[in-house]
């Protein structure tokens, strides 16, 4: 089934046209594709620090692990992380990290320790609070990387093309205002 409601994918931005309704997913990749070799140098080293927290956390570096579930959600929980600290590292959106920006990515990791932990607490509990993690970073992800689309592949003339701007949240590291001479 064809539209001819006009034209469709990236006009106006020299990438090629790509619906939006089964595009979204390509333009994601193509943003992730887009990203900087310190970027993509940034993600490992966190995804793999993030494993090493997680790790250490529970105690599983020294085998008292959970069994397969606990080690599947830590590499999960690593990778996601990796992508998150990634995603604020020469942002092409014009904006620095800020604790809003952190609270959601946060929260998932240590609801990734508590569920990957050797407790006492009902399994099916330990994986529901597993999964929730996953889904908070996942869409902190998806929020960031959202952002840079609608920034770096955005259509010219879109009501989408405006970003919206965070105006209560303070940045991670503030710059003092320098005296004037």
């Amino acid at each position: 089934m064809t539209s001819d409601s006009g034209p469709t994918g990236n006009v106006g931005t020299g990438t090629p046209d790509i619906p939006e309704s089964r595009g979204r997913a390509r333009q994601l990749a193509q943003v992730l594709g887009n990203w900087s070799r310190a970027r993509v140098v940034s993600t490992i080293v966190a995804a793999g620090i993030a494993a090493l927290f997680l790790l250490g956390a529970n105690g599983m570096i020294a085998g008292a692990g959970t069994g397969w579930t606990g080690y599947a959600l830590v590499g999960a929980a690593s990778i996601l992380a990796g992508f998150l600290a990634g995603s604020y590292v020469n942002t092409p959106i014009g904006a620095a990290a800020t604790l809003c920006d952190l609270r959601w990515p946060v929260l998932g990791l240590f609801g990734a320790v508590w569920a990957s932990s050797a407790r006492e607490a009902v399994p099916p509990v330990q994986v529901a609070a597993g999964l929730l993690s996953l889904a908070v970073m996942a869409w902190a992800l998806h929020g960031r990387l959202e952002l840079e689309r609608k920034v770096t592949l955005g259509r010219s003339g879109s009501p989408e093309s405006g970003v919206d701007v965070c105006t209560d949240c303070r940045p991670l590291f503030p710059t003092k205002p320098r005296p004037q001479d």
